[in-house]
């Protein structure tokens, strides 16, 4: 009985309900809406009720899957996050190779969604503090993210055990942003993949010619 129970419960887990579907469908048309807005218009001049109108849900609705407006251009970063999380769980790889592909992923999204970005890093960068504060989430999921993924890289031997793995991940991930953040300045106009690449390799090799092992 308790084996089946434990069945019933690990299937209700991994499969979403119908509830949950529904909640999920809705939550991204607020946000395809949203975003479709945001670019036409700019940030500023659109209005909660003008997205619930193009979306076709109440104001209530509206809030209870976004607490503000501002919470719509932290959402681009929850859903990056998401799809790092699944690739992490099902790369079949090293710790080096995994972060290669996660950091690639990231670049993908980018030049998938280029309009989404600019308005995501132009917004972010002119708000208050306050509102970066709404971003911390997203920011520490994807530095635990990567975290684990140098964590492991360090049991198997790839990185240096002495490092601590968060701050690691922290320089990565400030690294990462930097470069989107350059790459949305120009317009665009940076191969962001090859920036990417490139960055990962001083990250995992350094700067100097030293001869020895380098990370694969």
């Amino acid at each position: 009985m308790a084996e089946s129970i434990d069945r019933v419960t690990s299937t209700s887990q991994t499969v979403p309900s119908r509830r949950d579907r529904k909640k999920e469908r809705t939550r991204g048309g607020i946000y395809s809406a949203a975003m479709n807005l945001f670019l036409r218009r700019g940030f500023e001049a659109v209005t909660i009720k003008e997205i619930c109108d193009a979306a076709d849900v109440a104001r209530g609705t509206f809030f209870l899957h976004f607490p503000t407006k501002e919470a719509l251009l932290a959402e681009y970063g929850a859903r990056a996050n998401q799809d790092l999380a699944e690739l992490i769980r099902n790369f079949q790889g090293n710790a080096t190779a995994t972060l290669r592909a996660a950091l690639k992923m990231l670049a993908e999204r980018a030049l998938q969604q280029p309009d989404v970005v600019r308005l995501h890093v132009r917004e972010v960068l002119s708000r208050p503090p306050v509102f970066l504060e709404s971003h911390q989430d997203q920011t520490e999921n994807l530095v635990s993210l990567i975290a684990a993924v140098i964590g492991r890289g360090q049991v198997a031997g790839e990185f240096r055990r002495k490092l601590e793995p968060a701050l690691a991940a922290v320089a990565l991930c400030a690294t990462y942003f930097a470069l989107i953040y350059e790459w949305a300045r120009r317009g665009g106009k940076l191969d962001i993949e090859a920036a990417i690449a490139q960055t990962l390799d001083i990250v995992l090799n350094g700067l100097s010619e030293r001869k020895g092992k380098r990370a694969a």
